[in-house]
């Protein structure tokens, strides 16, 4: 395979993975009774779009703002970290930090 046909599989991986979570996402925010307006106010967006684009896999949560989003969610910092980490960066990368985890810390 050559090196661009592995790097358009990983953008579909990567395109794959920032949708499901998403998905999990919307389900966190939803669970938390927030809407999209609200998330994004609460964790200091100028824009609720930028939620939505998030939640459809389009940009990632700031790397910066993980532990305000995860504490905003009403979830465990450290899970939710863990759980960007599964889905934001390669799976080589992720294996590196927590080994072979396959247990989901969030939904």
């Amino acid at each position: 395979m050559s090196s661009t046909d592995k790097r358009a599989k990983n953008a579909r991986a990567d395109l794959s993975k920032r949708v499901e979570f998403g998905r999990i996402l919307q389900s966190l925010r939803q669970a938390a009774q927030l809407t999209q307006h609200d998330l994004a106010r609460l964790v200091g967006q100028k824009y609720f779009t930028m939620v939505s684009q998030i939640e459809n896999g389009r940009v990632r949560i700031p790397p910066d703002d993980t532990e305000l989003w995860a504490r905003v969610l009403g979830v465990d910092t450290q899970a939710f970290a863990k759980e960007c980490v599964r889905f934001y960066e390669t799976d080589d990368y992720f294996k590196a930090i927590y080994g072979k985890a396959t247990k989901r810390d969030l939904l």
